[in-house]
């Protein structure tokens, strides 16, 4: 049996970081949204794992047990003790430390396809154990297992609820500026915002979901697009400051990074305008996508 799975990419249209945990780890109030973007993971039974990578990004990735993929395949066989393996090949086309959750997808992926390889899929408690999994392979992981398009996301993004959309969303332009940014990079600076600063961006998240459950026009919801983490990343990396100030020269609309960077995505009015826009990007050494989001 061959097993072929798609693992969308994600955008944070909203991120607020509202606290810290004893442990360590941030804690947030975020908007996830999948797009069109997509890794492809291929499966096969084998007595063992491996991993054949199809990398198309340009980036260097490691195929060796610090894969998400193999780890997060080694801990569906601990969990659910397997007497097997699989064939697993990676198609990787989602760019990495760009702030769009590729690897995160892919282990999501991985516990999807290995269930449905298993035939697993009606298996009593497989999706609490499964989610459980995700958790500790790593904080985005549980959102790709969310069968939401759109989802809040609280805790450190673990704790997921659907967000109803309404309507036909607008088209959007993705650049990714060829360079990484490390999410611990990112928090090693950071300075958490005060409380009315908090509570003023959660009234705003509100807001904006309640915008797009009605199917409001971009016009309404875009000025309500936020990431708490976005001035930091434009001051300690030029690249994404360049990206972003490209788009909204292009005049694309609601222009914001996703997650800890270094995507920058921007709305466009037609799909005309988004191919015109690609047209002239061309000259700069960035990655770029006309993409959209799911469902």
């Amino acid at each position: 049996m061959n097993i072929r799975i798609q693992c969308p990419a994600k955008v944070n249209l909203f991120l607020e970081v509202t606290g810290r945990r004893p442990d360590g780890y941030h804690t947030l109030a975020t908007l996830f949204a999948k797009i069109n973007l997509f890794d492809v993971l291929e499966f096969e039974s084998a007595p063992d794992y491996s991993l054949e990578l199809v990398n198309e990004t340009g980036q260097e990735l490691s195929g060796g047990g610090d894969n998400l993929v193999l780890r997060a395949a080694h801990a569906f066989r601990s969990a659910f003790n397997i007497d097997g393996g699989a064939k697993i090949r990676l198609i990787k086309r989602i760019p990495m430390g760009a702030g769009l959750g590729g690897g995160s997808s892919d282990a999501a992926g991985t516990l999807i396809g290995l269930a449905r390889l298993y035939g697993m899929e009606k298996q009593k408690g497989l999706r609490p154990a499964m989610r459980a999994m995700a958790v500790k392979l790593g904080a985005d992981v549980p959102v790709f297992l969310h069968p939401s398009a759109f989802s809040d996301g609280r805790g450190v993004g673990e704790k997921l609820s659907p967000v109803p959309v309404k309507g036909k969303t607008p088209d959007m332009l993705l650049i990714f500026p060829n360079i990484g940014v490390p999410t611990k990079d990112v928090f090693s600076g950071f300075q958490r915002p005060d409380r009315p600063s908090v509570l003023t961006a959660l009234s705003n998240l509100d807001k904006l979901k309640k915008k797009l459950g009605k199917g409001a026009p971009i016009s309404e919801w875009a000025p309500l697009l936020f990431n708490r983490l976005e001035a930091g990343v434009l001051k300690g990396w030029p690249e994404v400051q360049q990206a972003r100030s490209i788009l909204q020269k292009l005049g694309m609309q609601g222009v914001m990074m996703s997650g800890s960077g270094s995507s920058v995505f921007g709305f466009v009015r037609s799909r005309e305008e988004g191919e015109e826009a690609l047209k002239r990007l061309r000259p700069y050494p960035w990655k770029a996508y006309l993409t959209c989001f799911i469902g």
